[in-house]
């Protein structure tokens, strides 16, 4: 992801990167913005007031014990919900079709972009001043520089892929993928915001169905490395230091609660049946993917310590099993559409 993260071989560290590349390319092949235009705008209040909630209790609690800059890091990790988890929750309900379902999948898709962009406003902002004004201007740079990048690569690269020079080429999206990468870097972004960015851009083009499929094959070789990879990096026996599970808890609590209390009012509002709501809430509880990505980017960058480190990894399994559990009991208000809902 841009620095090396952790104290292992070079080899598999870079394999490791690579597949940090390739499963945020694949999170934004898999919707595009055709889901995000789609989504409307309850789904994006709901996106919006999860992360935000998140983010904004995690860090008021933790900058009580750590400095600001781990709790920065910390709120951006219990911010983001996994969609990994979310579309698993489906698939093992057997959901789908209902404006209901429609709506965890829309607001699961934009929690992964507004997570992105709170990580690339902290990072700004830890690498820019601390006045005021430095701090509004670096934010606004960040959410402007996303909307710009955004914008032109939709616009841009579908229309690059329908040349017919180059509709034959088939490692072109990759190719794009990491032009995209390094130009986000020259801006001062995290690598995965340009990895993400040409997978939505991608998604748009003549050459998404191939790009999929070829994605897949190298997910599915290369994707779990990352996974293995921060597993290898936490020590077992950590688990032995109370600190750690009391922040782990703790952590987990606010990640939680920040999110429920951010999904709910506007699931409510859209889909006018409380059960409904609350499986939407509750489906949107599980930490995965993003969040560990953001807890490696601040432990490589000093910001975590491998103990806060551990806690996202737990928190992470503690916010997946919990709100897996919760969905389950609320699942079934999901089944049956609302008719003046459709």
């Amino acid at each position: 992801v841009g620095v090396s993260i952790f104290g292992l071989q070079d080899g598999l560290l870079l394999f490791a990167d690579f597949s940090v590349v390739l499963l945020l390319f694949s999170a934004g092949l898999g919707g595009g913005v055709a889901s995000l235009r789609r989504a409307g705008l309850p789904a994006v209040g709901a996106a919006i007031a999860g992360d935000l909630l998140a983010f904004g209790l995690t860090f008021l609690v933790f900058s009580r014990f750590y400095s600001t800059e781990s709790a920065l890091f910390l709120g951006v990790a219990a911010a983001a919900t996994s969609a990994a988890v979310a579309v698993s929750l489906l698939r093992s309900e057997r959901l789908g079709g209902t404006p209901g379902v429609q709506f965890f999948v829309n607001a699961s898709a934009l929690d992964d972009v507004v997570a992105l962009v709170l990580l690339s406003i902290v990072t700004a902002v830890l690498a820019g001043g601390s006045r005021p004004l430095e701090l509004t201007g670096t934010i606004v740079t960040s959410v402007v520089g996303w909307i710009v990048l955004v914008v032109a690569s939709v616009v841009i690269i579908p229309r690059l892929l329908r040349l017919r020079i180059l509709r034959r080429v088939e490692t072109l999206p990759f190719t794009i993928l990491f032009v995209l990468i390094a130009l986000v870097l020259a801006l001062g972004f995290s690598p995965i915001i340009g990895a993400y960015i040409a997978g939505l851009a991608i998604a748009e083009s003549v050459a998404a169905p191939r790009t999929r499929l070829l994605t897949e094959v190298l997910v599915g070789i290369f994707g779990p490395l990352f996974f293995i990879v921060v597993g290898a990096q936490f020590q077992i026996g950590l688990l032995r230091d109370p600190a750690l599970l009391l922040s782990a808890l703790l952590l987990s609590a606010t990640a939680a609660m920040g999110k429920a209390v951010g999904v709910y009012p506007f699931a409510r509002a859209r889909l006018r049946d409380d059960g409904a709501a609350k499986a939407v809430a509750a489906g949107m509880i599980p930490r995965g993917e993003i969040g560990l990505l953001v807890g490696t980017i601040g432990y490589a960058a000093g910001f975590l310590t491998l103990a806060m480190l551990g806690a996202v990894v737990l928190m992470s399994m503690i916010t997946t099993l919990g709100g897996s559990l919760l969905f389950h009991r609320y699942a079934a208000h999901l089944r049956v559409p609302d008719e003046s809902l459709v």
